[in-house]
């Protein structure tokens, strides 16, 4: 804690300047309680570069909770303004794709709402929000700063830097990533499941446009998916074996595109060009506990998800959005923010609809690639079924796009 003109700051210290990170520093330092906070932020990386010419290979599918969230942060009008791509179907089909059953649509129309959500580059995400946080004078934003020890007390915290710089605060909040360094020096528990997949992740040219549509088709080694990208092209992001994975990024293009060709069955024509390929790994992971005195994880550093759904960073930003509602309403009331006793309001908000979500992907992945001889039909007819249910498909549209539920301000004061 300390004081600026008379008046009681609380010290954040934010480990992480991905989305997530930066995203609740924004939230902080929004509005006319900003002057509560004094935030520091560390990150191991260079500052991120967008460039107009060069589309991320990493994006995220944005839902609308997201992008409330941003706006809310000051960030979403930068984004849309520079490069946002709307989806407003999605189409998910197992087996032919042409065939008359198997193949579930989703269209935004059928529930009064503009799209499904936005295709968003990592890295514009991150320059929208420096962009948002450059200049605040409670702020210091510190990059290619990596962390070597974290000590937590009731009370405060106090982290060194691997150039043995020693650093205080309140509060401590790890928005590190699944690896999170945080997590690990603190001995903080996680249960683990690997899938042995990996995602090879690349934007490919098709003959066909994407019709602001993302195709999505479910193989037996795992799903393919088809995102549209502003500059006609779409990202493709294939979740299959380590074994195929690694084979499938070290392919020729030809190579690539003639198996991306079979694995999308043609659904937007011939694959014509492709970018270079990266790959990363799959497994889903949920820390026992959120937080610690002094300490809360939010977003990979407490939990990660198959990424079939695309719904990762959207619950990432949830809980930037859920911690900085917790924190600024405890400061409102005199409270120490980092009173574990604060801290476990943010665990109880979110903790159920994290598991939730990641239960929910895991069983999709693990029907979805179970073979045999009698599976495939039944989730063939599963999904003709549900197709056919527009009560239900209304109701998983507004699920994905963060309509339902409890959810902080942030999310939901600019929804219509």
């Amino acid at each position: 804690m300390t004081r600026r003109g008379g008046e009681q700051t609380r010290s954040v210290l934010i480990i992480g300047g991905g989305p997530v990170g930066l995203a609740i520093a924004a939230l902080l330092l929004e509005g006319s309680a900003a002057q509560q906070w004094s935030v520091r932020l560390l990150e191991p990386r260079p500052a991120p570069q967008w460039a107009r010419d060069d589309i991320d290979l990493r994006v995220f599918a944005l839902s609308r909770a997201s992008q409330n969230i941003l706006r809310s942060a000051g960030a979403w009008d930068g984004i849309a303004a520079r490069r946002a791509s709307p989806y407003r179907r999605m189409v998910v089909w197992e087996g032919d794709f042409r065939a008359a059953v198997g193949k579930l649509t989703f269209d935004c129309a059928e529930i009064g709402e503009p799209d499904l959500g936005h295709i968003v580059e990592d890295r514009l995400i991150r320059s929208c929000l420096l962009e948002v946080l450059a200049g605040r004078e409670n702020l210091d934003l510190r990059f290619g700063v990596e962390l070597a020890t974290v000590r937590a007390e009731p009370g405060g915290a106090e982290i060194t830097t691997t150039a043995g710089e020693t650093l205080t605060a309140d509060i401590v909040i790890a928005a590190d990533g699944g690896a999170s360094t945080v997590r690990s020096l603190l001995e903080l528990p996680v249960v683990g499941v690997p899938y042995g997949q990996e995602a090879v992740v690349a934007h490919v040219a098709t003959e066909c446009a994407h019709a602001d549509t993302a195709w999505q088709r479910f193989l037996d080694t795992g799903p393919v998916a088809l995102l549209p990208l502003t500059d006609g092209r779409s990202s493709v992001v294939w979740s299959t074996g380590t074994e195929q994975a690694r084979m499938l990024s070290t392919a020729s293009e030809a190579e690539f595109m003639a198996a991306l060709q079979s694995a999308t069955d043609g659904a937007l024509g011939m694959i014509s060009s492709v970018s270079e390929r990266v790959r990363f790994p799959l497994r889903a992971m949920h820390a026992r506990q959120y937080c610690s005195a002094r300490v809360a994880l939010i977003g990979d550093a407490a939990h990660t998800i198959h990424p079939l759904a695309g719904q990762g960073m959207n619950l990432g930003l949830l809980d930037a959005a859920v911690l900085a509602e917790v924190l600024r309403a405890a400061v409102g009331r005199g409270e120490d923010p980092g009173d574990l006793r604060v801290l476990r309001r943010y665990e109880r908000r979110q903790k159920g609809r994290n598991i939730k979500s990641l239960l929910t992907m895991d069983a999709l992945h693990r029907v979805f690639t179970r073979s045999g001889p009698l599976l495939a039909p039944v989730r063939a007819a599963g999904m003709s079924l549900v197709d056919a249910l527009p009560a239900a498909k209304r109701a998983l549209m507004r699920e994905a796009l963060g309509l339902v539920g409890e959810l902080p301000e942030a999310a939901r004061r600019q929804l219509a």
